[in-house]
């Protein structure tokens, strides 16, 4: 079941490496389950996904531009995103803030983080995010999205990349990433970061 795989595996770092060893249609079928004893349900396609920017590990505040690292938990240790529905814009700006603030404050000596903003997917995007394998014509899923709730922050998730072939995994975490561009490029990240 989704939830005793979770419940084994969720402080594994390559966790999303382990999910690549089940089988699709498994993986599938979790989504419509509970992945935590928290959880208030299973994420729905039209759902709101918020994904945290950190600068600089995500972002280049002096290009303006999205690092595609800002995407690569999803091929390890899942790539967490807050759910609207269990949660506000406002609370996800405030837990960033707070997140920023913590760890500059414990790591004086590298180079400090700052918090240019959010970017948005419609679950149902991720999950449409396919390939098609040389040796078959039919598309084949590249992400899964679970709802990965803590007990203190219902609305956590995490998008995992499902597939294990390098190449399309890359390709996978390539179309995030060009989810996330078009998302700026009409909600561009206020010139000030916290």
């Amino acid at each position: 079941m989704c939830i005793d795989f979770f419940s084994q595996n969720h402080r594994d770092p390559q966790i999303c490496k382990l999910l690549q060893e089940v089988q699709v249609d498994k993986l599938l079928a979790w989504e419509l389950e509970v992945a935590t004893e928290h959880s208030p349900g299973p994420v729905s396609n039209e759902e709101f996904l918020y994904r945290q920017i950190w600068s600089p590990t995500h972002y280049d505040t002096q290009t303006n531009t999205l690092s595609p690292a800002a995407f690569d938990d999803a091929s390890n240790k899942g790539m967490s995103v807050n759910r609207l529905k269990y949660t506000s814009e406002e609370q996800i700006f405030q837990v960033a803030s707070n997140r920023v603030a913590h760890y500059n404050k414990l790591n004086p000596d590298k180079p400090q983080r700052s918090f240019p903003g959010v970017v948005r997917f419609v679950c149902d995007d991720i999950r449409n995010i396919t390939f098609l394998p040389e040796e078959d014509s039919s598309p084949i899923r590249g992400c899964a999205v679970y709802d990965t709730a803590y007990e203190n922050d219902q609305s956590h998730a995490d998008i995992c990349q499902i597939v294990k072939n390098k190449a399309h995994g890359r390709s996978v975490r390539s179309r995030i990433f060009d989810l996330a561009n078009k998302f700026l490029a009409q909600n561009p990240f206020p010139t000030e970061t916290v």
